[in-house]
């Protein structure tokens, strides 16, 4: 390998990724190709003069499947990695709690891990105040309980985003297995990303030259 070949390699986060073993759930040889060509296009594209260049991004699967026209999972998760999936704290907050669970069961059970819920239950006494609860793997946890203002939206939507990712560890932590779920920003949204323990430092090391934020 010339000395230009190891610069361009160094320069690929999905083969980065792909060193780690982020990739080693896909069974679809043309899905793994294309997803990772995407992410490495989006790490490099520099012409949104807003955002820039230097996201790493983590493309769902209905964009990759329909872009390059494969087959579409339709497992009840945008996962295309079944590692990560797509948060929207709005989303999130406006009553679909529910719906990023089952993103989540998908990428649950692809690692071996149980997510079951029941008994949601959202309580408004009120136009401005909720107490918002649920039962996940047989343990209930309280998700919000306070008022709700135009003034504390924004605090709000990230409580959303914190009791999820908290119930999704506590979950994890409960069956005895060695994985996290972490958080990582992109320019309008979030994606959670469950990683096996001994990996996350090692995918933080690979992040650390991107501009996304890391939350553990």
């Amino acid at each position: 390998m010339g000395l230009f070949d190891f610069l361009i390699k160094q320069e690929n986060l999905s083969e980065k990724l792909e060193g780690v073993g982020y990739f080693d759930l896909i069974q679809d040889v043309e899905k793994k190709k294309f997803l990772k060509e995407k992410m490495d296009f989006d790490y490099n594209d520099d012409s949104n003069p807003y955002i820039g260049k230097g996201w790493l991004t983590f493309p769902n699967d209905f964009y990759i499947s329909s872009v390059y026209k494969l087959a579409e999972y339709k497992n009840g998760s945008p996962t295309s990695d079944f590692r990560a999936f797509e948060v929207w704290a709005s989303s999130l907050f406006r009553g679909e709690f529910v719906d990023y669970l089952q993103s989540a069961k998908v990428v649950f059970e692809k690692n071996g891990l149980t997510l079951e819920w029941k008994d949601e239950v959202f309580d408004e006494n009120n136009k401005d105040k909720i107490h918002h609860r649920i039962a996940v793997n047989n343990k209930e946890y309280l998700i919000f309980s306070g008022q709700v203002t135009r003034e504390n939206m924004g605090q709000t939507m990230k409580i959303y985003l914190d009791s999820l990712r908290k119930i999704l560890n506590d979950t994890i932590k409960r069956q005895d297995k060695n994985f996290k779920v972490i958080l990582v920003t992109q320019p309008e949204y979030v994606v959670f990303v469950l990683l096996e323990s001994e990996m996350v430092n090692r995918f933080k090391k690979i992040l650390s030259l991107a501009k996304n934020e890391i939350e553990e």
